[in-house]
């Protein structure tokens, strides 16, 4: 499932089985859905974990929203497709929902507290976990996960009901279907296919492999003709023989794909590689010039206290990915990634470190940034007074790099936002404000300083 999915940024097929099929009911208040899954040329994939998930309505544009990974996977009803391809899902809430696939290792990724309970189990230790933990805290821990660890191997290209069969729209999208009480859909076929994809081993100096560590990857893509160029970044664990994989978007031509690895302020480049619409690339061999490092220590989170401590001293930023200072050569500017429940606590951390939220001057540093510190939600030094957006540092406004004012189905006017994040979408901002859909799920900061010569 893609990330992007979550906010609705891309237009949408609004499937209602519930309209569409009127047998079939009974009194229960959840339903069913059973079929079998197959590839385009009809055979049967097995073994394949699959889900129905959420797509929760937004009442303002009718947009869905979608299981957000980690923090919604307790809320899926899962299966595996047997040797046949079939599976059947029960136990699935009323309501908009649609239909996805996970890794086929997903259960060997999963914490062993996660792994041992059932989805009721697992909701009630994340509800706990709530009490004294943040949202945020709790992915990096009791999780360990990130978005990335739940990307499927194939992606769904169709769905067939009592003979109809429905397709989305645009690449990415999901086919969203109303479950009412009691409806059971029987015999739908779901039509995959595999996911352009490059896979890589990481490598030391002297062979060694980067073994079960969490990577930054970075693609450019330039079109074989030229025309065009894009990118896109993930956040993948490689595995014991540092293997990773890395699931590209741009696929509509001919592409010259350049993927960069980055690790611990190590850095990667692949010789670009050309692909068509649909191929794979699974022989990648990067290494860095280093000698092997050692594994980075496991965050601890702790209950925070009931009552805040006035003597305690400044705050200092959590343990998380990239909890070093990384140099930009091109700047000699020093950036770092650090977590955070609020925008004014990312600028309490930042200043208790003579840092400042980032600043973007051009394009070339959002460009390092992007690579570095790869796809997610961050705060960034960007705020308006009244009508004029400025720098947190007081650098003048030489460089911006928005994304159109709805791209997230945003409800409030563009004028009432007053903050700026920077995105998932090839690293463009979003304006929001303490409403904002986004603003909730924005847990990290970038911060900058300048590195004294």
């Amino acid at each position: 499932m893609n990330r992007a999915n979550f906010t609705g940024t891309l237009a949408f097929l609004a499937l209602f089985l519930c309209l569409a099929l009127d047998g079939g009911l009974a009194q229960a208040e959840t339903g069913t859905f059973a079929g079998r899954v197959v590839d385009v040329a009809g055979n049967p994939i097995a073994d394949l974990p699959i889900f129905v998930g959420p797509a929760e309505m937004e009442d303002a544009l009718d947009m869905p929203l979608y299981a957000f990974f980690p923090e919604d996977y307790p809320r899926l009803r899962r299966a595996r497709t047997d040797a046949d391809g079939r599976f059947s899902i029960t136990g699935i809430p009323s309501g908009p929902a649609y239909f996805g696939a996970l890794p086929p290792d997903i259960d060997s990724r999963l914490p062993n507290r996660l792994k041992e309970i059932n989805a009721e189990g697992i909701t009630a230790l994340f509800m706990d976990a709530l009490e004294t933990h943040s949202l945020e805290a709790l992915v990096a821990s009791s999780f360990g996960m990130e978005h990335a660890d739940f990307e499927p191997d194939v992606e769904v290209r169709a769905l067939r009901i009592r003979g109809i069969v429905f397709s989305p729209r645009e690449d990415y999208e999901e086919i969203v279907f109303g479950i009412r009480p009691g409806m059971h859909v029987e015999d739908a076929v779901v039509t995959v296919q595999p996911r352009m994809r490059m896979r890589g081993q990481l490598l030391f100096q002297d062979g060694t492999p980067l073994s079960n560590a969490r990577i930054n990857i970075s693609v450019r893509s330039r079109q074989a003709d030229g025309s065009g160029a894009g990118g896109s970044s993930s956040t993948p664990w490689t595995d014991a023989e540092g293997y990773f994989v890395h699931y590209l978007k741009e696929k509509d031509d001919d592409a010259f794909y350049t993927l960069v690895a980055i690790y611990r302020g190590l850095e990667a480049e692949a010789e670009p590689v050309l692909l068509k619409p649909g191929e794979r690339y699974d022989n990648l061999v990067l290494t860095f010039d280093s000698k092997p490092l050692s594994p980075e220590p496991e965050v601890q989170v702790k209950a925070a206290p009931a009552v805040p401590d006035a003597s305690a001293p400044k705050p200092q930023p959590k343990l998380g990915s990239n909890d070093v200072w990384l140099v930009n050569p091109a700047n000699s500017h020093a950036y770092k990634r650090i977590r955070c429940e609020t925008r004014d606590e990312a600028l309490a951390l930042a200043a208790a470190e003579d840092a400042h939220l980032v600043t973007f001057n051009d394009e070339e540093e959002q460009q390092w940034v992007s690579a570095v510190f790869g796809g997610d939600f961050y705060w960034i030094g960007f705020s308006r007074t009244a009508a004029e957006w400025q720098w947190s540092d007081g650098e003048p406004v030489t460089y911006e790099n928005w994304l159109p004012a709805d791209f997230f189905s945003e409800t409030l006017d563009a004028s009432e936002r007053n903050t700026a994040v920077m995105t998932i979408e090839e690293g463009k901002w979003y304006a929001v404000n303490a409403e904002s859909v986004i603003t909730r799920f924005t847990r990290m900061a970038l911060i900058e300083k300048k590195i004294n010569p």
